[in-house]
């Protein structure tokens, strides 16, 4: 499969944005980031699951020797609420030769409806109340989970993309100079026929366009490479994967759209703020679920008390107030006479929750300190750039005069090729400058912790 479909040119350009377009299109990565995010959503919704109200019905019976020994049934709801509480309805309708005298009961059945009281891991905290509160922040988490992940993929193809783009340009750099070796092998050899320059000249200028050749070759391998690493960002539909086709070319991006397209204008800073950063969000999450654990441990170094009260009602056929005079109630206390267990478990806690405050801490610092550094390498970098764009001025001047002179006979061959290596040279390293200004904005952007929008 290849992008070349998408052009009708013969020799179609692929954008930066328009490349970035394609990753953030179809890219399986992306597709985990977005379900990473309807994780948090989906345990929201089974936390929330503790309060749902439960209807229950449960019948036992014994017949034996056509004789009914008892037959027991009985239906209940039971409505959770928050702080332990629970409400709670029940009809129950027993009958048997053989009953338990607690479990005979008025013949039309016993009504009953109360409310029960479970504070054996504390009264302001439970493990319901604690899960649902998790499930809160984990949403935030997963969504800061996928903003990373997408923030590394953005990263990761971009930097595929200005490596491509590299390639690229030192490959016409070879090409444009493998074309004047050959054509200076040319005139050499006709210059040395006539008598004018020895011939001598003709094996230098002849291997001198071997040389190019090599290089030319060299670079058009590492074209190859970076163009299908470059390829492995990109997904058709029903995870297909795409190829950039051979004929493809990558343009040179300009400041103000790549600033734009990845919210670093102005150096970035009007667009960071440590607080939304991804990386931070999962860590505060990890504190946050790490305090409510601490608050439920803290609660379970009280006592374990259960209370439940349920007034009785044996005919509904009029409708009277409930009869307080008649009901079913019940407590429970427990408490652990060394706490041991509760205390060790509650100081591990404690010193998980230590850590994760001071690798809170720490990322903060480091984000803030890698921002910091790529900001200022983006300004040496532009530096870099100009001198960089001066030397390969300067160098070609040298190389026309040098050129000149030869042409005149009063330079040698091996000095006007050595001229032209060094320009050679310095195109190579304006390209590798560029390059590096390029991959530091991508650094930048993945520092910063941003997204680009969807």
């Amino acid at each position: 499969f290849g992008l070349s479909s998408i052009y009708s040119q013969d020799t179609p350009s692929l954008s930066y944005i328009k490349y970035l377009e394609y990753v953030t299109d179809n890219h399986p990565l992306l597709i985990q980031a977005y379900n990473r995010a309807q994780f948090g959503q989906a345990n929201q919704q089974m936390a929330r699951g503790a309060f749902d109200p439960k209807l229950t019905f449960e019948n036992q019976q014994k017949k034996y020797n056509d004789q009914l020994y008892y037959n027991q049934s009985g239906g209940s709801i039971s409505i959770p609420t928050w702080f332990g509480l629970s409400l709670k309805g029940d009809y129950s309708v027993n009958d048997g030769v053989s009953l338990n005298p607690e479990d005979k009961l008025p013949t039309d059945g016993l009504y009953s409806a109360g409310i029960s009281l479970d504070a054996s891991e504390g009264l302001w905290i439970n493990k319901r109340m604690a899960t649902l509160k998790k499930a809160a922040i984990i949403i935030n988490q997963t969504q800061a989970e996928r903003d990373l992940l997408i923030n590394e993929l953005v990263t990761e193809a971009s930097l595929a993309y200005f490596n491509w783009l590299l390639a690229y340009d030192n490959y016409q750099v070879n090409v444009q100079f493998r074309n004047n070796a050959a054509k200076r092998y040319e005139g050499v050899r006709q210059r040395a026929l006539s008598g004018d320059i020895a011939m001598i000249d003709t094996v230098e200028s002849f291997t001198n366009v071997q040389q190019r050749i090599l290089s030319l070759s060299e670079s058009e391998v590492n074209l190859v490479k970076a163009r299908l690493e470059a390829s492995n960002y990109l997904w058709g539909e029903d995870n297909i994967p795409l190829e950039i086709s051979e004929n493809s070319i990558p343009i040179s991006v300009s400041d103000l759209e790549i600033d734009a397209f990845l919210g670093i204008e102005n150096g970035g800073l009007d667009n960071f703020y440590l607080a939304t950063h991804p990386k931070l969000n999962i860590l505060e999450a990890k504190v946050g679920t790490l305090k409510i654990d601490r608050s439920l441990k803290r609660a379970s170094l009280f006592p374990d008390v259960t209370a439940n009260f349920n007034v009785l009602q044996s005919n509904l056929d009029q409708i009277t107030p409930l009869n307080t005079e008649q009901y079913k109630a019940g407590v429970k206390v427990q408490l652990p006479l060394f706490l041991r267990k509760e205390r060790g478990d509650l100081k591990i806690t404690a010193l998980k929750l230590s850590d994760a405050q001071l690798d809170f801490n720490f990322e903060s610092v480091r984000i803030q300190n890698k921002v910091s550094q790529s900001v200022q390498a983006q300004r040496a970098l532009v530096e870099q750039l100009d001198l960089s764009t001066g030397l390969v001025t300067n160098y070609s001047k040298l190389l026309i005069g040098e050129q000149q002179k030869f042409n005149a006979g009063e330079s040698s061959l091996f000095v006007v090729i050595s001229r032209e290596q060094k320009l050679i040279e310095s195109k190579i390293k304006l390209n590798t400058t560029f390059n590096k200004y390029l991959t530091n904005k991508a650094v930048l952007f993945n520092a910063m912790g941003l997204v680009i929008p969807s």
